[in-house]
């Protein structure tokens, strides 16, 4: 897993009226937990937590978004050589998530669209998903968000560095077959399974108001100096 971190920093000072104006600055950072089963173990994701300087830097908002993302490749033989089948593929994801004052969670099915199995063509036990009697039904996948949360800023801020954690919980993985009526004998392929969990973590804040008087005396001086050379 790679963390990838962005850092937007605006600042505007307006003299003339003595009047200045400071844009919120924003860290974001993301971090993505990778299951490719149901029984693997959580997976706990480590976010810098948000350094105030020793009071230099004022947070203002803390917000947490989740997104899942998920996929996996589905193939059926059918290896009946009395009965025909009706049949789709199914995807079924479940997740949760928590950090400080945070709780994520999601669920999602796809299925594909149902297709028509003839009776065993010969091939019997070796898997053959071509037609008349098999089918590849392709990557079945989706992405969506997952819900926006502000948590309380203090359990976020730090004086100096510190760190926040999440644990990521992955709660089902199904990957299976649909029958309007099932044959006796058939056979599933699943290649390449994953649900993918991301947690984006956005830090707001504003430089301290001491600060902010500073620039706007070093801003005047200049000016000052400006008017005697004229």
């Amino acid at each position: 897993m790679s963390m990838k971190v962005a850092a937007f920093l605006t600042v505007a000072v307006t003299v003339g009226l003595c009047t200045a104006t400071v844009v919120a600055d924003e860290l974001i950072y993301i971090d993505v937990a990778r299951f490719d089963s149901d029984l693997n173990p959580n997976v706990m994701l480590v976010f810098p937590g948000f350094n105030n300087e020793g009071g230099t830097l004022i947070l203002q908002d803390v917000q947490v978004d989740f997104r899942h993302e998920s996929a996996v490749v589905l193939r059926a033989d059918n290896d009946d050589p009395f009965k025909t089948a009706i049949v789709n593929g199914r995807m079924f994801r479940s997740w949760t998530t928590t950090g400080p004052g945070v709780v994520g969670n999601g669920s999602k099915i796809v299925t594909t669209p149902q297709v028509f199995l003839d009776m065993d063509d010969g091939d019997g036990k070796i898997f053959d998903p071509t037609p008349p009697d098999g089918t590849d039904f392709g990557r079945v996948h989706y992405d969506l968000p997952s819900g926006t949360h502000h948590p309380d800023i203090n359990l976020y801020e730090t004086n100096g560095p510190g760190k926040v954690e999440f644990v990521a919980d992955v709660l089902l993985m199904i990957n299976d077959l649909q029958f309007v009526e099932a044959p006796d004998r058939w056979q599933l392929e699943v290649e390449a399974p994953y649900l993918d969990v991301e947690v984006k973590l956005k830090y707001t804040y504003i430089p301290e108001p001491a600060s902010l008087t500073l620039v706007l005396m070093g801003v005047g001086a200049v000016l000052l100096r400006r008017r005697r050379q004229v």
